[in-house]
């Protein structure tokens, strides 16, 4: 068996958003469109990717790589 993935660092965490991103909408987002956020009580990182109207977001536990809680939504337009 091969030893546990962790991300620990928000490099890690920011090219696992980019890789979901270019799966997503197949073309390569430019890195100031992504934003990744620790979150201590859930020892995860939380990763959101904006991409004009459109945004990913996902978590990404801290220990073992796993992603979870991967949704697509709207952006929230400003008034």
């Amino acid at each position: 068996m091969g030893d546990t993935l962790r991300v620990s660092d928000a490099q890690v965490a920011r090219e696992i958003a980019m890789e979901a991103a270019k799966s997503m909408w197949r073309i390569t987002i430019p890195s100031s469109f992504y934003e990744v956020q620790y979150d201590e009580k859930d020892k995860s990182r939380k990763a959101e990717t904006s991409y004009f109207e459109e945004k990913l977001t996902f978590r990404i536990d801290a220990k073992t790589g796993y992603v979870s809680g991967f949704k697509v939504g709207r952006v929230a337009q400003k008034k």
